[in-house]
Formats: C-alpha cells, structure tokens, sequence
C-alpha cells in the first residue's frame, strides 16, 4: 500500500474512531500502550461505576434531607429535644414541616415540672430558619425565632435550693448543638403568681427575647400589666434584664389615660423566696387600680407618690408597697352617698346635700399587705363641707366571720333609710360567702373534669377556668373586713333643725365645727350604718 493510500485509509479511521464517542476514543487511545493501557482503562471503568454510585447515593441523601421534616422519626425526635431542654413533664406538637429553608410548627403545647420555669406553655406559628444539615451535623442556628402567639404561666419561684438551681440552670442554659440568639413573639401572655395576693401577668404585649452573656433581655411593648394590688396599666415601655441571680427592670413604664406609673429600677431576687425591692412612682392614678372591686360603688379619685415595693412573689404575704400620699390639687379623693351615714346627713341637714364628698386636701399613709390595706395618719379636707381625721384597715375575714357572714348575710337593705336603694345595690349587698365558696366548688370540679382531655384540650380548658377565678376574686372583695376609727367634723349649722342631734354631737368652741367619732367595723355594706340609722332617726323628730 503506497503511502498516499495509507494516508486515505488513517484519515478514514480517524473520522470513524472520532464519532464513536469519548470511551471508544479514550479506549482507543490507550491500547496501543499495552499492558499499562489496558489497566488505566480498568482504572477508568471502576472510576466511571464510582461516580455512578456517589451520585445515585448524593441524589438518594438530597431526597431523605428534603423529606426529612416530614417523617416521623424527626419529628419525635425533635419533640424529645424541645420537651428535654424545657424540662416538660408533657408536649405535644403539632404541624411541623419545612418551607424553603424555614422550619414551621403551627401549635406547640407543655406542661412543666417543678424544676422547670414554666408551669404551662402554648405558643402557635413557630418559624425558624433550618438548613439540610440542620440538627445533623455542626451547630444549628435558627437565627430569630418568631411565635405569633405564646401564653405561659411562669413559676413565681422554687420549693427548696436544689429546684431553684436547676430551674436556673434550664432557663440560662446553652445547647451545644443549638445556638438561640433571640425570640421574637407578636402577642405574649405571661402570668406569675399562685395565689391572688402574689399574681400579676403581661398580657396581649409584643416581646423581643435576646440572650445576653449572662441571661435574657426581654423587651415589651404595648399590652397591659398587673401585679395583684396594681391594677391592669398599659405597657408604654417594658425591659427586663434576667439573670441567675433574679430581674431587674431596667425600663418599667406604664400609663392609664393620663396618669403614668414607673417602677424603673426593681429588682426581683432569684431563688425558692424571689423577693421583690424597688420604688414605684405613681402620679394621677385612679384609685380603681388600686382599690377592692367593692370599694369602687362607694369612692373614687386619683393619687400620686413615690411607693416602697417589698415581698416576694413565692410566700403567703404575697407583694405589697406603702408611701405616703399628698393630696395638692392635682389629686382628689371622692367619697360617694352610698356610704350610709352620708346619705343620712343628706337628709338631716336642710342646707347641704353630701351626695359626693370631695377631698382635696390632706395627705395619708398607705400601706398594701396580705391581701389587705392599711391607710393610716389620715387627714383630709373637702373645703369647709368636711374633715377626716384617724385610720383603717381592710382585711380577709376571720373563719367565725365567715360562718357569720355565711349564716345571716348582711347589708343595708332592711334599713328605711335605703329603702329607695335600686336593685343592683340590694343584690350586691345580698352577696355572702356561701355563693364565693359554690363558685370555689365549680372552679374545683372544673380542675378535675379536664383531667381526662389533651394537653392542647386542657390548656385551652384553663383560660375558662382563669376567668371563673377572677370573677371569684372579684366577689371575694365584697366581704372583705373593715376595722378602725375616724374623727369627722361638719359645719356648726349641720344639726340646726334636729335638737336630739344637737344635744348628742355638741359644737367644738374651739373650733366652731361638730365633731363626730365614726367607728369603722364589718364589711362594707355595714359601714356606718348603725350610725346612720341613728343619725336620721333623731334628725326625723
């Protein structure tokens, strides 16, 4: 074969070898290497089944972490670790899964232990950030956790040391496979207290939850407060620093229309006994933020001080606060007719009514503790109308005063003179312990009833029992004792038409105004109506 055929026929096998493909090229051109060709094409060929099974196993791994949050296995195992790491003595979750790179559960609900922060728990729409890897390899971190909507009841403290460490030890912890940096939550309720002289709750509030190097920071706004004896304020700015060694409030101000309460500067001791110290400025409250529900019917105002703050949120005692209080024109303390012995001086003297009573002047000291309230050194003055003088203190009933209470009831109503009352103040006056004790039974049977239901079931079940308490609450105040004495005196020409009345209250010379002595005993539909009754009687003949 001459050389230009043999050019003709390599041409020729070149074009063939080029379109028979990459392998039969590269096999092509490796056997004429001999022996060490033939083993880098055997070489090639497991290389080639490698990168076959690598992808099949790659493609295989993407579909088990794409599915991942769906199956069942992850979500029992990440509802172990969440009831873990709160301590929880029950959980259960619901709709977890995973949307573009967001980890979602639409309810989560918990019940704690005795050595956790929290006695119960529901938060709904939980989004977090979670990668593939997330919560396999390294340290997940979710960036921040946002919850549309969380209600916690929290542990007001512990029962010995021991607990109060480890409730300690859960709530400052760190995972070392999980770095939580801050939470987010657009409605939080939060409640504290076991009992209604220790009880207070952030309601209906926006809170941002940011950990710092040695605890959280919690930043509220809007929503309201209240802490048993302060009633419900609106959040005006709200940030607490949380530590092991217990709270401080470094922002605290709230509002009510115009008048602003600022408790900046607390602090609430960690530990079994939290106790709470700090001073709480009040200027132009209203009194029915402060005062019995009862109470209410028979007075109103405002008031203004710098208050002491003391107790502890874990005893019996409960939180309680004493100041002074000034009245300088600004505040006022309103005393209304349905206080027996005004109405009667309404009707015995001809020249004045005493329908309302308006103190402007004066100051008192006020003292909230135990459930109870002390206001003592009392010296106010409405004008020339009127003057109190002395002290009185309002507390829970003794047991024979509740069997009393129960047994006979008591009020105003049978007296003539509150025989024209309407009916809502007979009925008011008509309540007993009898009808406080029935709703304490419901409130009990209530409790045990939801024992059987779910844990979502039973939480759900205790916001009706919550409002069945207040409403308890609310009508315990009705029979609340009252104990003290004040001095009252009324204008020389009060008692001008009524000789009895002037024979019995004789006018001071030195003062030219009738004094009269009022004993404060009983609940307080009883107040001063003894007096009253006597009062409007002699001024009657």
């Amino acid at each position: 074969m001459d050389s230009e055929q043999s050019q003709n026929f390599n041409e020729r096998l070149s074009m063939w070898v080029s379109s028979q493909g990459f392998w039969f090229q590269l096999r092509y051109s490796m056997s004429g290497s001999g022996m060490k060709g033939r083993a880098m094409i055997h070489l090639l060929q497991l290389g080639f089944r490698a990168l076959i099974f690598l992808l099949v196993v790659a493609a295989g791994s993407w579909v088990y972490l794409v599915k991942r949050p769906d199956s069942g296995s992850f979500k029992n195992g990440l509802k172990e670790k969440i009831q873990s790491t709160l301590a929880a003595s029950d959980l259960e979750m619901r709709g977890t899964k995973q949307t573009q790179g967001q980890l979602e559960i639409s309810r989560l609900a918990a019940e704690g232990k005795a050595s956790t922060f929290f006695s119960s728990l529901e938060a709904k729409s939980i989004r977090c950030k979670m990668g593939l890897l997330d919560g396999l390899v390294g340290v997940w971190k979710p960036g921040t956790i946002s919850i549309a909507r969380l209600d916690m009841d929290f542990r007001a403290g512990a029962d010995d040391t021991e607990t109060a460490g480890k409730l300690a030890a859960i709530l400052f912890g760190k995972s070392p496979k999980v770095e939580v940096q801050t939470f987010e939550v657009m409605d939080t309720t939060v409640r504290w207290g076991y009992s209604e002289r220790t009880e207070g709750a952030i309601e209906s509030s926006a809170l941002k939850m940011q950990r710092t190097a040695t605890g959280w920071r919690l930043s509220f706004k809007g929503g309201t407060f209240h802490q048993n004896w302060l009633g419900k304020l609106e959040v005006v700015n709200l940030v607490v620093a949380c530590d092991s060694e217990g709270l401080v409030f470094e922002k605290a101000e709230m509002k009510q229309g115009q008048a602003t309460v600022d408790f900046s500067g607390l602090r609430v001791s960690g530990g079994e006994r939290p106790q709470v110290a700090g001073t709480v400025k009040i200027h132009n409250l209203m009194l029915d933020k402060i005062l019995p529900a009862a109470l209410l019917n028979f007075m109103e105002g405002s008031l203004s001080g710098d208050f002491r703050v003391f107790g502890s949120t874990n005893s019996a005692d409960g939180v309680g606060f004493e100041g002074q209080v000034v009245l300088d024109g600004t505040d006022y303390i309103t005393l209304r007719e349905q206080i027996p012995l005004l109405k009667a001086l309404s009707v015995v003297d001809y020249a004045r009514k005493y329908h309302r009573v308006d103190f402007h002047e004066g100051s008192f000291q006020l003292k909230t503790l135990r459930g109870g309230l002390e206001l003592s050194g009392i010296k106010l003055k409405a004008d020339e109308l009127m003057t109190l003088a002395g002290k009185l203190s309002v507390r829970l009933p003794t047991p024979e005063e509740i069997q009393a209470a129960t047994s006979k009831g008591s009020g105003a109503e049978g007296s003539p003179l509150f025989a024209g009352d309407d009916k809502t103040a007979q009925m008011e006056s008509s309540f007993t312990l009898k009808r406080a004790a029935q709703e304490a039974r419901r409130i009990k049977e209530g409790t045990q009833n939801v024992e059987s239901l779910s844990l979502f079931d039973r939480l759900g079940a205790s916001l009706e029992l919550r409002r069945l308490q207040s409403q308890q609450a609310e009508r315990m105040s009705r029979i609340l004792r009252y104990d003290g004495e004040l001095r009252m005196t009324l204008l020389g020409d009060a008692f001008e038409r009524g000789r009895e009345l002037q024979a019995r209250y004789p006018v001071d010379r030195a003062t030219g105004r009738i004094p009269l002595v009022v004993p404060i005993e009983g609940s307080i539909y009883d107040l001063t109506l003894k007096q009253a009754e006597s009062i409007y009687q002699q001024g009657q003949r």
